[in-house]
């Protein structure tokens, strides 16, 4: 199994921070609110969670994989909701541009994986990464 993992920086240490402010938060609710009430207490729970899903970026939806394992490649790209398992040997061809990373499948059906936003060192990785275990 080989897999690349991409991870944005500049995305991470935002998440982080707010994970950070809504920490803040549930220190100033215990400081200024009365724990005698019930909505206290699902405030807390519910910051908490908060923190927990930012500190962990959305308990790593935000985490862009490619997977090759057995001839078949994973993609979990923060755009899609779900995984996507791609047969290597149904891909006809694999095309790049600045916004896009094309694979076109043998029955016509493409999949993009958006990298505008991501930085050039990181597009080049996937590129290189799918170019070397799809040989295309």
């Amino acid at each position: 199994m080989n897999q690349l993992v991409l991870r944005d920086k500049a995305q991470e240490y935002v998440f982080r921070f707010l994970g950070g402010l809504t920490l803040l938060g549930v220190g100033l609710q215990l400081i200024t609110q009365s724990p005698k009430r019930p909505i206290f207490w699902v405030l807390v729970v519910v910051f908490i969670l908060v923190a927990v899903l930012f500190f962990t970026m959305l308990l790593g939806a935000l985490i862009n994989k490619l997977i090759v394992d057995d001839g078949i490649l994973t993609i979990r790209w923060n755009t899609k909701v779900f995984r996507q398992h791609l047969r290597i040997d149904e891909i006809r061809e694999i095309t790049e541009d600045k916004r896009n990373i094309r694979i076109i499948m043998k029955d016509g059906h493409t999949v993009r994986l958006p990298v505008r936003l991501m930085e050039a060192d990181q597009r080049r990785a996937a590129r290189a990464f799918l170019r070397e275990h799809t040989a295309l």
